[in-house]
Parts: structure tokens; sequence; C-alpha cells
């Protein structure tokens, strides 16, 4: 077999790490899915000795595979700056967290109290989570949030087909300073904040629940760390593909949806076949409508709908129910600006340092660098500034209307972050503003 790096795995290599993990095996005493998750990797290794071995039984379709693959092939070496350079290196592969157990249940103490937060808007710690998990939040906090709201026993969900699902969702971001897992995981645990203690959530059904979560989990998967405007500009395949229109969006549902139609992921694939459509077009139309260049008019539709009808989305029509459901999800998305100033700083350095790779790519590759990327000419408080009240605060004045709980609070940090921004002098980025040495 060859990996993707050119190497190749013998197999002798299999033969010589099957016979040490037997042994390991007749030794070993750990939970029943420690013992499993053995057992799959001794499995792996004797079909692969027998030659029966299949990397991908169940392929992605080929929009999807060059969406991904095109991405991988130009961005997964570009991973880390080299502090004081901005000269891209390879990040060293993340370790799973021992903490993990693949049957989906934690057990680390500190990690299932952090868990128990997962619906606290400001007491959450979305990178305690990745730090006690190896880098892997995602799947721990989506399943935290699917069984804290019970949707999995409601639908009658299979359980590990949702885990196979979130795991390969998981694998499949990329190693991105901002848009990553632990993005994703903040996001989902975002949506679960606005749905405790506010009344919007008594007016959806349970697919409406289920299919904002999943939104939530797959709205960047596999993003590559660049604008759509790079992506056009370099005459990717991804913007050929999806003809220059949102093209990280579009990639993002295509992959999402790919993942959850394999059969061993497919856990809704028993709904009603109306039911079935139903989450998957909600899922799509939320996930297109994360792209930033509809932000002006979802804001404005939302802000219309609710002049119009109210706050009550039970009496919405279905279209406007729908753009409800994509504005509560992108106040979700671009949130972290809302959550405490101790978090939202984390990532905005996280935000500057992928732009300014970004940034430095262009000049390299002698394009037009991108507004917000050049890190000589960034002024970081005065853009922060412009954002929070410009895009935040009309964002989160109308999610008032439907969680005014959570929206009180987040407003409240959009507050605090203003003021943390105005003290700060007004002054350009440099290469060491934003060092990315434990951002992953």
């Amino acid at each position: 077999m060859e990996h993707a790096n050119g190497t190749t795995f013998p197999k002798e290599t299999a033969r010589e790490c099957l016979s040490a993990l037997r042994s390991f095996q007749e030794q070993f005493v750990g939970s029943e899915s420690q013992v499993e998750a053995l057992r799959a990797v001794a499995g792996w290794l004797e079909r692969f000795e027998r030659g029966s071995f299949s990397e991908d039984e169940e392929p992605l379709d080929e929009n999807s595979r060059v969406y991904l693959q095109s991405y991988r092939d130009q961005f997964t070496r570009f991973s880390l700056f080299e502090r004081g350079h901005g000269e891209l290196v390879g990040d060293s592969p993340k370790i799973a967290g021992i903490n993990r157990e693949r049957s989906g249940q934690w057990r680390n103490p500190a990690l299932a109290a952090e868990l128990e937060k997962v619906d606290d808007w400001d007491a959450f710690d979305v990178f305690k989570v990745a730090a006690l998990t190896g880098g892997r939040p995602l799947e721990p906090v989506a399943m935290a949030v699917l069984n804290c709201f019970d949707l999995i026993s409601k639908l009658r969900l299979p359980e590990k087909k949702v885990q196979n699902f979130l795991r390969g969702v998981e694998d499949a971001y990329l190693n991105n300073p901002y848009h990553n897992s632990t993005h994703a995981a903040d996001v989902v645990q975002g949506l679960a904040a606005l749905f405790a203690n506010n009344p919007f959530t008594a007016q959806l059904t349970d697919l409406e629940m289920l299919s904002m979560i999943l939104a939530c989990v797959i709205h960047d998967v596999g993003h590559p760390g660049v604008t759509n405007e790079y992506l056009i500009n370099t005459n990717a395949d991804s913007a050929l593909l999806y003809n220059d229109q949102s093209i990280n969006e579009n990639g993002h549902a295509a992959v999402g949806m790919q993942l959850l139609r394999k059969s061993s992921n497919n856990f809704i694939e028993a709904l009603p076949d109306e039911e079935y459509r139903f989450v998957r077009r909600t899922i799509i139309g939320i996930v297109l409508a994360t792209d930033m260049v509809g932000h002006a008019k979802l804001v404005k539709d939302t802000t219309a709908n609710l002049r119009q009808l109210g706050p009550d989305l039970q009496t919405w029509p279905e279209e406007k129910k729908q753009r409800a459901l994509q504005m509560i999800v992108h106040c979700c998305d671009i949130g972290n600006p809302a959550k405490p100033l101790e978090y939202s700083l984390q990532w905005t350095e996280r935000i500057m340092a992928e732009n300014f790779a970004q940034g430095d790519r262009e000049r390299r590759e002698n394009l037009p660098v991108s507004p917000l990327c050049d890190r000589d000419r960034v002024d970081v408080p005065k853009s922060q500034l412009t954002f929070l009240e410009y895009v935040m605060r009309p964002c989160f004045e109308a999610l008032r209307a439907f969680a005014p709980e959570t929206a009180a609070i987040a407003l409240r940090n959009i507050e605090v972050g203003r003021r943390h921004w105005e003290e700060q002098p007004r002054r350009h980025a440099s290469s060491t503003l934003f060092p990315l040495d434990d951002l992953r």
C-alpha cells in the first residue's frame, strides 16, 4: 500500500505490527471500547497482510473528491508559520487524546465536567476540550449537544453511525489555524447555548434542531484555509467546479453530504423520504448561507421578516423559517467575538494568522494581496472594531428576537470586546504579532 506522502507500507511490516499487537493484546487490560479498538486495528492488519484490504470501499463522488484533493494538494503542506519569517512549514501529526474513547464515552473527569457546560454561552471552554481530546473536540461536543437535547433518543438514531459520521467529518477538517474542527465544535456549542433557555427552541421540530446541529458540524469541513477570492484568483479546481460561486461553502456541503451518505455513517437513512429530503435541504441551505457575501442580505431578510411576522417561528412560512434557521447558525458561525474576551482574543489570533498565511502566499505568487491578509498593513484593532460594530452587533441585535437571554450575554461580550480594542494602540500587524506555536 502506498500512502499519500509516497511512502510504502510493505506486507512484512504489517506482519511485524500484527505480531507485536497480538502480544500486547494478551497483556492489555482496558475498557470494552479500547479492546474493541485494538481488535479493529488487528483486523485491519490481518486484511492487509492477506491482500484483501480495501482503502476506500465507498469512495466520495467525483465532485467531492476534486474538492478535497485540490485543497489537500495545494494547502496541507502549508500548515504552520515559522515564527518571525511568515514562511510556512509542516506541522507534526497530532496524537489523539488518550482520554477519548472510540465508543463515544468520555470518562476523563475534566472533559466530562467541561461537556456538562456545553449549553452555556460564556462558561464553556472549547480550547480546553480541544486540549483534552488531542485536538479532536468535534465528536465529543456534537455528541454532548445531541444528547443534551435528547435528539438521538427522540429520533431513534443509531448512535454508532452518528459517531462514525462525526469521526469522518472531524478527519476531513484540515489543520488550519482557524477553520478547523475546533471552530466547528465552537459553532456547535454556540448553537446549543442558543437552544437552551430561549423561546425559539420550542418553535422548532426535532428534525429542524438536528439539521441545524449537523449544518454546524459540517459547515467548514475540508476548508483549505484560504478565501473564495483566492481560489478564484488561482483558478483552483474547486473554483471551476462551482463556477466561482460560494466555492468553499458548496464544497463543505458536498463533502458533508457525501460523508453522511456512506452506509456506515448514514444515521438518517431510516427516515421517511420526505423527512430525509427535508434534513438534506435544510443542511445545504444553512451551509451555503454561511458565505459572508450574503451576510447583509441575511440580516436584512431576517429583520424584515421579524417586522412582518413577529418572533414566533411557528407562524412563519417554510421558506422564511428556513432563512431564520440560516440566520441563527450564521450568528454561531461568526459568533466567537461575542464570547468572553479570553476566548475571543484567541480566535482573533487564529483568524489573523490564517489571513496572513494567505497574504504571504499571494505575495509569493504575485497575486493581489486580499483585504485583511497583508501582515504589513492591517490595523488589527481597527479591523476588529469595524467587525464588531458593523457585522456582529446587527447580527445579534436581530437574534435577540429569537434568543433574548443568550443574545443579551453575547451583546455584553461584544461591548467588552469593543472597549478592549479601543484601548489598544492603532498599529500594523507584524510577522510576530500572532505566532502560531500553540494555535493548533
